[in-house]
């Protein structure tokens, strides 16, 4: 059997939220390769086909990742937020180790994550903490792009030139056949109609996107909604939209006038330490049954249980947690 020299990992509720677009970018960026360094037989591993029915899904996984030259992540809230891709993560860590190497994890940035861009979480996170240590390459304003768009097909080309020198670092014996090679092919003009004809190959395969929801709409009450910018970020590129209060008194005159999908709110505002449940009794009083999330400073069993009983759907201090309670929430994903 086979290896694929790369190890694609992701969550497929992006990939579906994405109607497909995240396998797309890794058939592109297979043909890519390919193109680029006229190696017809590489091959990315990805878990949606290349697993077949009746194989041991954890074995398999794990066989992959060991005999795998790279892994290339897709950096995502969810992916954060999933312990299958933490774990994939930490295996090849591992393995790269084995190899006495620190360049063999090539992250693909698709969607903002907060806990990248915040220090205070970054640093308590060591996902976020090894990925930090490593040159991303930055995917979030092709993510949204069909894979024949133009730009999305010179990006894919740079990342496909990215892959094939990581590739001349693991083979010594070959590095400079390979080099020599590649940079004559990325000379040749002959690459650009490959890339289209790869592209357009890639894209009558795929399902089409998924429409946005465009019209899900969030209330956030905070005040000081600053401190949540990246997490607005990531959450309005699955198509939400937000209204920002900054008061009680605000957010309930907003609601007067306004149906929400999701009522976000911290907890604490000046004057009142419990605003957030200030907030959500007033709510609840008036017979409105929004989702209701607390995201503050804890996520502490005893302030989960009491949030719900007091009506909410949650609380949280993680904003890969908030993300993905908030996209369940609207049916995103």
């Amino acid at each position: 059997m086979t290896h694929a020299q790369a190890f694609f990992s992701y969550t497929r509720l992006d990939d579906e939220y994405f109607g497909g677009n995240i396998t797309a970018l890794r058939k592109l960026l297979e043909l890519g390769v390919r193109v680029v360094t006229g190696d017809q037989a590489f091959e990315i591993f990805q878990d949606v086909d290349a697993i077949q029915l009746g194989q041991q899904w954890e074995k398999r996984i794990s066989d992959s990742i060991s005999s795998a030259n790279f892994l290339i992540p897709i950096l995502t809230p969810c992916f954060f937020g999933s312990d299958h891709c933490r774990d994939e993560f930490n295996k090849f860590v591992e393995h790269e180790r084995t190899l006495d190497r620190d360049d063999l994890i090539l992250p693909v940035y698709f969607i903002t994550v907060p806990s990248l861009e915040k220090a205070h979480l970054r640093s308590a996170d060591p996902l976020a903490v090894e990925l930090s240590k490593r040159q991303r390459y930055d995917w979030r304003e092709w993510s949204e792009l069909p894979i024949n768009d133009p730009s999305v097909r010179k990006a894919v080309r740079e990342l496909s030139q990215q892959i094939a020198e990581a590739l001349q670092r693991t083979d010594d014996v070959v590095v400079e056949r390979r080099r020599a090679a590649s940079a004559d092919r990325l000379k040749d003009d002959r690459l650009d109609r490959q890339f289209e004809d790869a592209s357009q190959q890639v894209a009558s395969q795929k399902k089409p996107t998924l429409a946005p929801s465009q019209h899900k709409q969030i209330l956030w009450v905070d005040d000081r909604p600053d401190n949540n910018f990246y997490e607005r970020e990531a959450l309005q590129r699955y198509g939400l939209q937000f209204k920002i209060a900054t008061s009680t008194d605000e957010a309930l005159k907003i609601l007067s006038s306004t149906k929400f999908d999701v009522i976000i709110s911290d907890m604490g505002r000046p004057p009142d330490p419990r605003a957030g449940y200030t907030l959500l009794e007033a709510v609840r009083s008036r017979g409105d049954d929004t989702p209701y999330l607390i995201y503050a400073g804890s996520r502490a069993r005893e302030h989960v249980t009491e949030a719900e009983r007091r009506g909410a759907q949650g609380t949280t201090n993680s904003p890969d947690e908030l993300i993905r309670i908030v996209l369940s929430a609207v049916g995103a994903v």
